[in-house]
């Protein structure tokens, strides 16, 4: 199987970013739709894409199976991930991300996503968002995660709207015994601000986490992933299996590979 990217939109939710679709099909039906074999133009595809998009599996990218013959596929995928990348409500909220250069150091374009609420209507907004892209039934959801601090401002306004309960993961020492907890390494901004990787711990309650349902983590930003990475480990560790978690944030900076760090944990097969 082959695969091929296409950059195709410059937003995603609150940062613009390149995004790419990779088209799969098997090599069979790639030769069938060119009328018979032809490894000259097979290799002329390949050399039209460029190396760095070919590698670029870190990125958020969006995968379109070309494999089969359904006429609507197409239409139906451009519905489903690609109009909503470009409608009006994100540029709106897009729009209310200040960014502030050379924050918290140096050659940091810091995009204050947490000042989403300090506009009219911003929090709603993002609230209402975050309910209508969910993949998942609201329904067959548990339990709302979120780690503090920037994740209780979002899941705590969306939890409100879908009526399902709220789970928090806090600092270790910061709630009542029983409780779990994992290493929590520092995240790319604090990282950058004190110039050094302090490790310390969150938790969580030990039977706050429904047994049954599933599980919806919602953060402010996905970055580097190494805060992430410690939340699914937490709730793993607590018995949720990973095919029962999803998790939704407000804005993914895809240069910072967290997706990236997500598979090298073990945690690729998550919806995002």
């Amino acid at each position: 199987m082959r695969l091929y990217n296409v950059v195709v939109a410059r937003r995603i939710w609150c940062k613009p970013v390149g995004r790419h679709i990779r088209v799969t099909a098997t090599e069979e039906t790639r030769q069938l739709r060119r009328g018979g074999s032809d490894r000259d133009t097979a290799s002329k595809d390949v050399a039209t894409c460029p190396e760095e998009l070919m590698t670029s599996d870190e990125y958020g990218s969006l995968i379109f199976d070309n494999d089969g013959n359904k006429e609507d596929a197409v239409e139906a995928f451009l519905e489903r991930h690609l109009l909503p990348l470009v409608h009006e409500d994100l540029h709106r909220l897009s729009n209310m991300v200040r960014q502030v250069p050379n924050f918290p150091s140096q050659d940091i374009d810091f995009r204050h996503v947490l000042g989403i609420p300090q506009h009219p209507g911003g929090l709603e907004l993002c609230s209402s968002l975050l309910q209508a892209h969910f993949t998942g039934g609201w329904a067959e959801v548990g339990g709302v995660v979120c780690c503090e601090a920037g994740g209780f401002v979002f899941a705590s306004s969306l939890f409100s709207r879908v009526d399902v309960p709220l789970v928090l993961i806090r600092k270790s020492g910061k709630l009542p015994p029983p409780t779990i907890s994992v290493a929590e390494p520092s995240s790319y901004i604090s990282g950058s601000a004190n110039n050094a990787t302090v490790e310390g711990q969150i938790e969580i309650e030990k039977d706050v986490v429904p047994k049954d349902g599933s599980v919806v983590v919602v953060d402010d930003v996905l970055s580097s992933g190494k805060t992430l990475c410690a939340v699914l480990g937490l709730l793993i560790k607590v018995g949720v299996a990973k095919e029962r978690i999803s998790v939704m944030v407000v804005a993914e900076f895809p240069v910072h590979r967290g997706r990236w760090m997500l598979r090298e944990h073990g945690y690729g097969c998550i919806r995002m």
